[in-house]
This record gives structure tokens, C-alpha cells and sequence, in this order.
């Protein structure tokens, strides 16, 4: 068992990693206590409301961190379990952070306070680090996974806060409001607000992990519950950056002409017909976002690099993939260096179909990287924002899609139907100038959501696990529900 101490840290191997923070089970004087992570960038700051994953945010969008749940342990006490994939940790995050926030109490007062760090594999530990020196505390930075020439490593920090975990956040750039809430939000509305079980009922959703070793102790067990860890990247995990369930493509068209090694650019090829007819921007709030261009289609099969030779305006567009066949399958915007930027598919999933949105600069040609551990086929189709649906209403997919809303203001029902216990459905909106709103983030059994839904003109994105989702519209709810909605639980 290897023990560290406040500012120790150990190297991390490129795996899957489950972090436990274990203490005295709530009651008496013993305050309640919550555990989360942010994934902050090279500045230390969040990117947006959707690196923080937390009791309302059970995983992240590229599906790299996630909330297991919690476990009841002999001794009275419990294990809040978190999961790590460093492999999917996107480029541009440096650190995820591993925090607690304690409610009705101080950290003072919670006896037995450590976390435990052990492969998700093999139950093998990395790391064991105890909290011996809490007093006023109200939430705490436990310990943190960041990048180091190249490679990951894991330091013990154990630095305090007396702000909870709404003004922890706030330090690392999370809004202290509600997303969708006007700025003028009054302060008062922020307090985080507890309604029944402090265990995410979506913790209960999975099926039966690995089991540590036996020498370990029986705190060290991760909830039964949690999805299984298998080798990356055919473990298809909830909301990732990739679509990972969609509608297989209805016919095979002929063998796709090879496409060699990296090139610096790819002919454009005739489109086939876009399932929706094309709108003039004139006519549809699509043109808000983005003009329209000739289709780009690029046919192939393994790996390669793509340079799109269309001219492309500044502003959204829709990314197709389909590929035939299985294996594993992905599709990433590149940077300047050479580095993925923008994932767009990532999947193992047999005849994939999916569709993902991109905003393009516009000053450079735009860049794809195709990884392919086989050689089937695939096809990528770049298209303009006018070939996208309408939300409407009774809007229904599988995977990932786009949908534009151009009506008021609403509440955004969504449903999954999972074809098994492991499922995740996400939501993302966004506006003409590029300001995002997280519209739906659940994991469940049969995840429902019912979130705010901003006045149109929207892009709407969205994500599932396997199985078929449903949009629906509905009026405004009650005003004095949605305060500090961010915050208050709704588990």
C-alpha cells in the first residue's frame, strides 16, 4: 500500500484509474459530504459549466471523468467512487482535480477523511493519501491528475477552502448561477439545496466492476453498480465527445476508393443527397449561424489525414460519418500542430451514422484525422448549417445529431431508451455567437431530463449511448423553480 503525503506525487500509466474518497458516514455532528472533479485547462480555469462533474453532472461531455456513485462500508463509514480515463482526457485539459465540499459542517469534523487511487483494471493501488490536518474547511482539493512532459502523474494537495463547493468552483471559472439564468440572479439564490438521498440515483444504473484484490480493505470496494472497465476504446462511455449509437446506414454503397498516407488534400467528390432539403439562409434562422458552401465528401478506408478543399465560411457546420463494417472508428478536427482538437466520433460500434457540429474559423482550410484499427470503409460528409432538422416537436434519433430550435423560450424534455443498463443521454445548445447552454446530462436506467430551453434561434446537439432519444418542447415552468437550478439537487 503506498502512502503519500500532502504534496507527494507518483507517475500515472496511461490506463483507467478509480478514486475513492472515504470518510465517516453523515450523522450526528458528521456533516454531510459530496465529492466532484474539475478538468481544468493550462490557465487552471474551466472551459465551460460542463468540466465540473459533480452530484447534477454525473460525466463529463468526453466521457474521460465520471461519478461512480456511493458505497456503505463496515465501521459507519462511505466511498464516493470517481473514474479517470486519462486516454480520453481531451488535449486541451491539463488537470482534473479531485475535490470535497462538506454541507452543515466543517471538514473538522469528518474523521477517517482519505482517498485511495487504484487501477480500474486490476484493483492494483497507486496512491493512498490521508487528510490529517482539517479544520474550518468547508470543501477541499483533495488531490489532482495533471500532465508532465507527456505523461500523467498523481499529486496529493490537500489545500482548503471556506467557500464550499459553490465558491470552490467559482475560483476555478464556474459561474456561481444557474447556466440559463440571467446575471442578475440574486446571490442569496446560490445555495446549494439537498433534497432526499444523497445518492445519485443514476449511480444505480450499471453493471458489476472489477474487484480489487483481496488484501484490500473493504472500503476499497467501487459501488456495484458501475458501468464495466474494459480496454479503451471499446468500453463505449456516457457522453463522450462521440457519438456512439447511431442509426445503422440503410445501404452499403460501393467499395470506397482508398485513401493513402496523410495527404494535404483530398479531392472533393459529388455528395450524395442530403436527407434534408437545403434552406436558404434568407428564409431559416439557420443562416445565423453559419452560410452555406458545396457539400465536401471524402470516401476511404483505415487511417488518414483530411484537408478539406472547399471553401468554408466562418461559422457551424455539420460533420457526417458513416462507416461500414466494425472495428474501431474515429474522426477528430486537427489543430495547427497536428494535434486533435475537436473529437467527432469516436466509437466500436458495427454500420455507425452519426453527426456531430464543428465551428470552423474560417481563416484556414479545415483538417480531419480518420483513425481506423481496420480497413473498412468510410465515408465523411462536411455540410452547411441549412441541411439541419428542426427540433419541432417529438423530435426522436439515435446517437448523435443536430436540431435547430427556432421558437420562445421553453423547458427541453428528453428521454432515452437504453437497449441496456448502461446509458447516458447529453444535450448541448448554441447560440449564434458561439455561447453554449447544457441542456440535458443524465445517466440512468431510463434517463429523463427536464431543463430550461433558451429562446431560438438554438443549435441543439446531442449525444446518447445506445438506444433511441426523444426532444420535446414544452412551456416555461414556474419561475421560482429554476433559481440556482445549477446547484440544488435534482437527484
Amino acid at each position: 500500500m503506498t502512502k503519500i503525503v500532502k504534496g507527494g506525487n507518483l507517475p500515472v500509466p496511461g490506463q483507467v484509474w478509480r478514486i475513492a474518497v472515504v470518510r465517516r458516514a453523515a450523522g450526528g455532528e458528521v456533516p454531510e459530504v459530496d465529492t466532484s472533479a474539475l478538468l481544468l485547462d493550462a490557465a487552471g480555469r474551466v472551459r465551460g459549466d460542463g468540466d465540473l462533474v459533480f452530484y447534477n453532472q454525473l460525466t463529463h461531455p468526453s466521457g474521460a471523468v465520471r461519478l461512480l456513485g456511493r458505497v456503505s462500508i463496515e465501521d459507519d463509514q462511505v466511498a464516493d467512487w470517481l473514474e479517470i480515463d486519462t486516454a480520453r482526457v481531451e488535449p486541451a485539459v491539463q488537470r482534473v482535480v479531485i475535490t470535497a465540499s462538506s454541507e452543515g459542517g466543517m471538514f473538522g469534523q469528518v474523521p477517517g477523511l482519505y482517498v485511495r487511487t487504484v487501477s480500474a483494471g486490476s484493483g492494483e493501488q497507486l496512491a493512498l493519501y490521508e487528510v490529517d490536518d482539517a479544520t474550518t474547511e468547508t470543501a477541499f482539493v483533495l488531490g489532482e491528475f495533471y500532465r508532465r512532459d507527456g505523461a500523467w502523474k498523481f499529486r496529493a494537495v490537500g489545500q482548503g477552502y471556506d467557500s464550499g463547493l459553490v465558491g470552490l468552483a467559482e475560483d476555478f471559472g464556474i459561474e456561481g448561477r444557474d447556466p440559463v439564468e440571467p446575471a442578475s440572479v440574486e446571490p442569496q439564490s446560490l445555495a446549494v439545496t439537498k433534497t432526499t438521498d444523497p445518492v445519485p440515483s443514476s449511480a444505480q444504473a450499471a453493471s458489476p466492476v472489477d474487484t480489487p484484490p483481496q488484501d484490500a480493505a473493504p472500503v476499497d470496494t467501487p459501488p456495484q453498480d458501475a458501468a464495466p472497465v474494459a480496454a479503451r476504446p471499446q468500453d463505449a462511455a456516457p457522453v463522450a465527445a462521440r457519438p456512439q449509437d447511431a442509426a445503422p446506414v440503410a445501404a452499403r454503397p460501393p467499395a470506397a476508393a482508398p485513401v493513402g498516407d496523410p495527404a494535404p488534400g483530398i479531392p472533393a467528390q459529388a455528395a450524395p443527397p442530403s436527407p434534408w432539403p437545403p434552406v436558404s439562409p434568407a428564409a431559416s434562422p439557420a443562416g445565423l449561424f453559419g452560410e452555406d458552401f458545396p457539400e465536401f465528401v471524402c470516401t476511404g478506408n483505415g487511417r488518414t489525414d483530411i484537408t478539406v478543399d472547399v471553401p468554408l465560411p466562418a461559422g457551424f457546420l455539420l460533420v457526417d460519418s458513416y462507416r461500414w463494417g466494425e472495428g474501431y472508428f474515429l474522426l477528430e478536427a486537427v489543430g495547427k500542430t497536428g494535434k486533435g482538437e475537436k473529437l467527432l466520433a469516436n466509437t466500436t460500434l458495427r454500420d455507425y451514422e452519426g453527426r456531430m457540429l464543428l465551428r470552423h474559423e474560417g481563416r484556414n482550410p479545415l483538417r480531419l484525422r480518420v483513425g481506423s484499427h481496420s480497413e473498412e470503409d468510410w465515408k465523411i460528409v462536411i455540410r452547411p448549417i441549412s441541411a439541419v432538422r428542426p427540433l419541432g416537436e417529438g423530435a426522436a434519433g439515435r446517437g448523435a445529431d443536430v436540431l435547430l430550435h427556432t421558437g420562445p423560450a421553453g423547458e427541453l424534455v428528453g428521454r432515452l431508451r437504453p437497449r441496456d443498463d448502461h446509458a447516458y443521454f447529453y444535450a448541448r445548445g448554441y447560440e449564434p455567437d458561439g455561447s453554449d447552454h447544457l441542456l440535458v446530462n443524465e445517466a440512468a436506467r431510463r434517463p429523463k431530463s427536464s431543463r430550461p430551453l433558451p429562446e431560438g434561434p438554438l443549435l441543439v446537439a446531442v449525444r446518447s449511448a445506445e438506444g433511441d432519444w426523444t426532444l420535446d418542447v414544452g412551456p416555461v415552468r414556474d419561475e421560482g423553480r429554476r433559481s440556482g437550478r445549477f446547484w440544488r439537487r435534482t437527484r
